[in-house]
């Protein structure tokens, strides 16, 4: 049948889901030093978009090579995030054992929207250093950029994520086969959501790099002739 060939859409697809189940575990691996949690979702969704666009056919070699490509950037902004990460847990904590009727309603809304854009950051920003060559400083204002435009798509991703984890806690006896299907979704998700803006984001510079490349052979064009002048005069 046509449908099992290796080329089809249906074999195209399971072997994308089966790569980014692979890659999820290549991440996860290289996640556990924790300071390394920056390079290893920069090279995660490096590969994982280029398997969802059906363009990556491997997926080790590329990884390791983002990674190294992206170490430095991705490991100061996640220190910076980690640092945020870790008083956000502080704070949860508090307000836990606390009691969240006894929290205040405005300090506990503060602490639910920081969370949020925390949340926001830690899935955009590493995309997108390792998609485009920016500086970090660029990366967080792109970042923060991206979160606002595709706010309702994120927010759908963050409920996704809090789903599977009470599919985890309700359905512990299924733990890795819940753990599989929903991390893969989730990553499968946010791709799309990710090419589609940086999609529009690339469509935007375009124009703008042209230009910029015609103006420059102009200026190659003009010199070139005025040497030209010159070399006739002279002669």
């Amino acid at each position: 049948m046509d449908m099992f060939k290796f080329d089809s859409p249906v074999m195209r697809f399971l072997s994308a889901i089966t790569d980014l189940f692979l890659l999820n575990v290549l991440c996860l691996i290289c996640c556990i030093p924790i300071v390394t949690i920056g390079p290893a979702l920069a090279a995660k969704y490096d590969v994982a978009m280029r398997i969802v666009r059906f363009e990556e056919p491997a997926v080790f070699k590329p990884f390791f090579k983002a990674f190294k490509e992206n170490f430095k950037q991705a490991f100061i902004v996640w220190m910076f995030l980690l640092v945020a990460v870790l008083l956000l847990m502080i704070d949860w904590t508090w307000m836990y054992e606390t009691g969240f009727s006894q929290v205040p309603t405005a300090y506990f809304a503060g602490a639910v929207f920081v969370t949020t854009i925390v949340s926001f950051m830690i899935m955009t920003i590493f995309p997108i250093l390792a998609r485009f060559e920016i500086t970090i400083k660029e990366a967080f204002k792109t970042a923060m950029i991206f979160s606002m435009l595709y706010f309702f798509g994120l927010i759908c991703i963050v409920i996704l994520v809090l789903f599977s984890l009470f599919m985890c806690i309700k359905y512990m006896r299924w733990l890795p086969l819940v753990v599989v299907l929903s991390h893969v979704t989730i990553v499968f998700c946010l791709c799309h959501l990710l090419i589609r803006g940086f999609t529009k984001l690339e469509a935007k510079f375009a124009p703008e790099e042209e230009s910029e490349e015609e103006e420059k052979k102009k200026d190659k064009g003009v010199s070139s002739k005025m040497d030209l002048q010159e070399k006739d005069e002279e002669s």
